[in-house]
This record gives C-alpha cells, sequence and structure tokens, in this order.
C-alpha cells in the first residue's frame, strides 16, 4: 500500500490504480495521508522548497498525527530543509569519502598497521 501511494499515480497499473482508489475510499484518514505524501514526495522530488510552508500548513491543520509529528519535527531546523528542499547542493561528495574511509578501516582493523590503513586511504579510489 504505501509503495502505491509514494510512486507517481501515471507509473501504477490499471489495476493498482482500482485497488488504491477502494482502499482511499474506504479510508478517508489514509486518502488525506496519502494525498500529503505525495504532495511532499513531489515538492521534494522537483525541488519546489517554496511551496513547503503551505504544505507545512495543511499538514499541520489536517493530517494525521504521524503526519503532523513529521511536519513538526521539520520546523526544528526550517532554514536546512528549505535550503534542502531547493538549492542542487548537496554532501553526497563528502559522504562518499567518509563511507570508502570507513570501509577500509573496518575492512584492515586488527589485522593491519596503522601506516597501512594511511596508504590506503591516500591511495587513489579503484
Amino acid at each position: 500500500m504505501a509503495a502505491w501511494i509514494m510512486r507517481r499515480f501515471d507509473s501504477l497499473t490499471a489495476g493498482e490504480r482500482t485497488q488504491l482508489d477502494q482502499v482511499l475510499v474506504a479510508c478517508p484518514d489514509l486518502a488525506v495521508a496519502a494525498e500529503l505524501a505525495r504532495d511532499f514526495a513531489a515538492i521534494t522530488r522537483e525541488r519546489r522548497g517554496s511551496e513547503l510552508p503551505t504544505w507545512m500548513d495543511r499538514a499541520l491543520a489536517n493530517g494525521p498525527q504521524p503526519i503532523q509529528s513529521f511536519a513538526a519535527f521539520l520546523q526544528n531546523d526550517w532554514d536546512a530543509v528549505i535550503n534542502g528542499l531547493t538549492l542542487k547542493w548537496n554532501s553526497g561528495a563528502v559522504e562518499g569519502q567518509v563511507t570508502r574511509i570507513k570501509l577500509i578501516k573496518r575492512r584492515s582493523y586488527g589485522r593491519a598497521s596503522f601506516s597501512l590503513l594511511r596508504t590506503l586511504v591516500l591511495a587513489p579510489p579503484p
């Protein structure tokens, strides 16, 4: 059910759409949650951070409790959330290097000396 809600509606098969529509008609709370989840996914996917305040108002006013909690949590670091949903910059390259170093460290932990670890870290990736 969650996968159907989070996927783009046009990517669902006719049978999946029919089943999803039946469930959403039967459970109005889930329908509201699904609409808010789809809208948030679109804001995230298409980097439309300027639309987040409107989404937040809807989520806090009409959303089910878990979505209200999520929306309230986003307010804790509002500027970072807006920038993350608007700007094209991210920390992916840095996180990739950190992951690479941790992998090297774990691979040689207990079996290698510090000089070998230093060589592996400073060596260019394969």
